[in-house]
């Protein structure tokens, strides 16, 4: 249908105008927000909790990793969570809880272990099993307390703790503070579609998370499950993490948009690992899928708890709009490549090809040249390969429909 391609067009040459004009704003906004730094940081404390299930493979190398950057940092502990769920799935096989047990680093004071007793539950009861354990010993107030959650393959900048302190000095000691991501960490064992997914990964961090934050807080912004920091307090009022949602961290999103709360970023990235096969990535975008598109069902659980306020209402729209498009817009892309090319419009062919070119450079690759030129230009070379990741990024959420139970995705 003739219509309904230049409808996609026009949304297409829209969003490169709308982008064009949020990079325009948040370069602007940048330079003003830049404060002087102080490095005192004796008030309060951070505890790194880092969840493991399955993770023998790399936390060795993170662990070590976290040992380099909080060195000489002395307001920081770091715990491991494992589960038993791991040892009773695996009778056989050595489990994380195990192989930590032998390393090296469990004699380093500030790190140390906790198992989850339960054979059930998901990584928000880990998390919430090591607050409560943690809470329970502590004479500092929980005003001063912070939570700092990683995952397995984390490995955040080097300065990453140095700016946290100073930003909860800064502000205050506020409540939320959310490092965003770069997936760049396995970047060059991915072959050609998997780098593409990486950087439509990237991407969406960015602009969700660091750029929509900086521009207004009603624009879309999330927080995610690593990177994430929270004050002890809050998170008590909250009931701890939500493990009636596969992702805590999206059931955590619209809370946090309900309740009116301010997500401080950081300029600094946790670098993560993206998945180096396309059937593991496809498994993991289902997995988000399934707890992003119950937007409906999470805000009935809020409202058990709390109020539900107009920016509830506000973050319900944008999910709702983010998901329609996570499901379709590989859809009407393609058709609008597909379209003029079954129908001989060579000119329409055209203009569709330029067109989606532009769409995927402003919309993703733009996003890391704004954010940090120096660090993300030598992965324009890859500009192809984003292209046709997005093209098959509905097929997650479309798989979802299918998926029952939460799988664990490999790294």
């Amino acid at each position: 249908m003739l219509s309904l391609f230049y409808i996609i067009i026009f949304i297409e040459l829209l969003t490169i105008f709308y982008n064009l004009i949020k990079f325009l704003i948040y370069k602007l906004k940048f330079k003003t927000q830049l404060k002087s730094l102080n490095s005192n940081c004796d008030n309060f404390h951070i505890y790194v909790l880092i969840p493991c299930y399955k993770e023998i493979s790399v936390i060795k190398e993170t662990l070590d990793h976290f040992k380099k950057i909080t060195n000489g940092i002395k307001n920081i502990d770091i715990y491991i969570i494992t589960t038993e769920k791991e040892r009773n799935e695996n009778t056989l096989g050595q489990t994380t809880y195990d192989y930590l047990l032998n390393l090296d680093i469990l004699n380093n004071p500030q790190f140390h272990l906790l198992n989850y007793p339960q054979i059930t539950g998901m990584m928000a009861d880990q998390l919430n099993y090591a607050i409560e354990k943690i809470l329970k010993n502590q004479s500092l107030s929980t005003n001063k307390i912070y939570f700092s959650v990683y995952n397995a393959d984390s490995h955040p900048d080097n300065f990453t703790f140095i700016e946290l302190s100073q930003k909860i000095q800064q502000n205050d000691f506020p409540k939320i503070i959310q490092q965003y991501s770069n997936y760049f960490l396995n970047y060059n064992f991915q072959n050609f579609i998997m780098k593409g997914f990486s950087i439509y990964q990237t991407a969406f961090e960015f602009r969700n998370g660091i750029i929509n934050n900086s521009i207004s807080k009603y624009l879309y912004s999330h927080v995610v499950g690593h990177g994430l920091t929270i004050r002890a307090d809050y998170i008590q009022n909250l009931n701890g993490f939500n493990s009636n949602f596969w992702c805590e961290d999206i059931y955590l999103t619209g809370l946090l948009h309900n309740n009116n709360e301010k997500i401080l970023y950081l300029n600094s990235l946790d670098n993560a690992q993206n998945p180096e096969n396309l059937m593991v990535q496809i498994i993991q975008n289902a997995v988000w899928f399934k707890t992003a598109s119950h937007h409906f069902s999470i805000l009935k659980n809020i409202s058990k708890n709390f109020n539900i306020s107009l920016n509830g209402f506000i973050w319900l729209c944008h999910e709702f709009r983010a998901t329609f498009i996570w499901l379709m817009m590989p859809v009407f892309l393609l058709y609008s490549l597909i379209y003029p090319l079954l129908n001989k419009y060579y000119f329409l062919l055209l203009l569709s090809i330029g067109t989606y070119l532009i769409f995927v450079f402003t919309n993703y690759l733009l996003n890391l040249i704004i954010i940090n030129k120096k660090r993300f230009i030598k992965y324009m070379k890859n500009y192809f390969s984003c292209c046709l990741a997005i093209l098959l990024t509905s097929i997650g959420p479309f798989y979802s429909l299918f998926l029952k139970n939460k799988i664990k995705t490999k790294r």
